[in-house]
Parts: structure tokens; C-alpha cells; sequence
């Protein structure tokens, strides 16, 4: 963070700060939002204008980038949701150490609801690896009329989190 960047706290646990992201021309110093139940990840605006979720440590991008933050924040309460499946912290992690923990989880059921996955056979909860591709390899155009609000959704994964700590 430069000298003249300040960190602003806020009561719910999320933090606006800065992080290091890797682009194509090197690292960039890009916002960024932390939540205190997510050590290592950050909701980043990178490229400018859209959301993704950013792993801290590495600077690396984990998802497509989204059209808003509140849906990047919901994403970052999964992959949260995901290390602890595994007991893992994103904060310990390097590259491989998150590579193998998204292999590692990829037959497990995805730890939080509102993600299917429909075939012949009928509705079932997505595995991680499922989800991980759909978070990887989005289309654009999210559309803000969605049944529920993806902020609620991502407090409500940060609450779980705070009552099993």
C-alpha cells in the first residue's frame, strides 16, 4: 500500500484497501476489498470497471471478472467456503498449494446452496470442480434481478464462518 493509500474499516468486517495483482505488463496496484473471514482473497477491480475474485498472496486472478462487486464478494465467501472444507486458509497458500486444493475438493459437493447441476439422471448439487469452471469460464452479462441479492447471500456464507470459528 503507498504511503498516501489508506485502509477504510467498516463494521461488518470488510475492509477497503489496496492489493498487487498480476496483469500482463507485470503487477498493478489495483482496490480491493477484504472481508476478515477470508484471509488471502480480495474482491479486486482489475481490469478497471469489473470484479474479480484476486488470491492476495500470489496476486493471482481465481475467477472471470463480474460485471458487480457484490457478486465477486459472493464468489469470494465460496472459495472461502471451500479451503475450509478442506481445512485449508488461503492466506497460507502459494500457487500450487491453491492448485491442489481445487483438485483435491473437485468430487466434493460445493459447500453452500443455490449451485445444481441437472442431467438425465436429475438435480444433484454441483461438485467444486463444476462450480470452479463455472466461476472460471463465465459469459458476461450478470443481471441484477436475481431472486436474491448476492451480498446477503456472501454475509450469510460470512456469518456461517463466524459461528464455526
Amino acid at each position: 500500500m503507498s504511503e498516501h493509500q489508506e485502509e477504510t474499516k467498516y463494521p461488518d468486517g470488510l475492509t477497503e484497501t489496496v492489493a498487487q495483482v498480476a496483469g500482463e505488463g507485470g503487477t498493478k496496484t489495483v482496490p480491493a476489498l477484504v472481508h476478515e473471514s477470508c484471509p488471502g482473497l480480495a474482491v479486486t477491480m482489475f481490469p478497471f470497471g469489473l470484479f474479480s475474485v484476486s488470491h492476495i498472496k500470489t496476486g493471482r486472478r481465481l475467477t472471470s471478472p463480474s460485471e458487480r462487486a457484490s457478486t465477486a464478494l459472493l464468489t469470494m465467501s465460496q472459495f472461502e467456503l471451500v479451503a475450509r472444507l478442506k481445512d485449508e486458509s488461503w492466506e497460507d497458500m502459494d500457487q500450487s498449494g491453491a492448485a491442489k486444493l481445487i483438485k483435491d475438493a473437485d468430487s466434493d459437493e460445493v459447500p453452500f446452496d443455490g449451485y445444481t447441476s441437472t442431467s438425465n439422471k436429475g438435480t444433484r448439487k454441483m461438485t467444486v470442480g463444476e462450480w470452479f469452471q463455472a466461476v472460471r469460464f463465465t459469459f458476461p452479462g450478470e443481471f441484477p434481478w436475481e431472486e436474491r441479492d448476492p451480498f446477503e447471500m456472501a454475509f450469510e456464507n460470512f456469518e456461517k464462518m463466524e459461528a464455526v470459528s
